[in-house]
């Protein structure tokens, strides 16, 4: 994927390799789990896993569930931490309790994605870092999705520009408590 965090990185695309790259650096640093929240993100999780990476995870649904435990198992993992349906209007987790957050902004999910970005801020750690990857119906401009971080007390790890006018395509933050 091509995003504005893919820039602030300086790849040209934050990419499964990339973002697994980035993901078990992070939850090293902060010797914390990486916290999948979402639908979709199963495969990352069994990629994750195969690398060693400390992961839990919270899904809406038993589907996401089973899926999730599927892929793991064929990568030759064994099931994550997992919450089932314990996604609302609110994450389920005390303000500044994650060190580490991936979270799919699908509408079908997550209705009130502004809502949510606020969310992610809210219980991400101190010097946290949150990467936001678009879901499946995602068409909110990049740079609307940096205005909710920015409300939310997020901001790009390193100095770039806003995303534009063009779709949400995924970004990364870090709490800037």
């Amino acid at each position: 994927m091509s995003t504005p965090a893919a820039a602030a990185f300086g790849c040209s695309g934050l990419d499964d390799a990339t973002l697994g790259a980035l993901l078990t650096k992070a939850a090293a640093q902060r010797t914390a789990p990486v916290r999948l929240i979402g639908s979709g993100l199963h495969d990352l999780a069994a990629g994750l896993i195969a690398d060693g990476v400390p992961v839990e995870t919270s899904v809406p649904h038993r589907r996401d569930a089973h899926t999730l435990r599927r892929a793991v198992r064929h990568a030759g993992g064994s099931a994550p931490a997992l919450d089932v349906g314990e996604l609302d209007i609110d994450l389920p987790f005390p303000d500044s309790s994650l060190a580490v957050l991936v979270c799919r902004l699908d509408p079908k999910t997550f209705p009130f994605p502004r809502h949510t970005v606020r969310e992610l801020g809210r219980v991400l750690a101190p010097d946290g870092l949150v990467v936001v990857l678009p879901g499946d119906r995602t068409s909110w401009p990049a740079s609307l999705v940096d205005a909710w971080a920015a409300a939310a007390g997020l901001a790009p790890p390193d100095e770039r520009a806003t995303g534009g006018a063009l779709p949400f395509a995924g970004a990364v933050y870090q709490a800037r408590h």
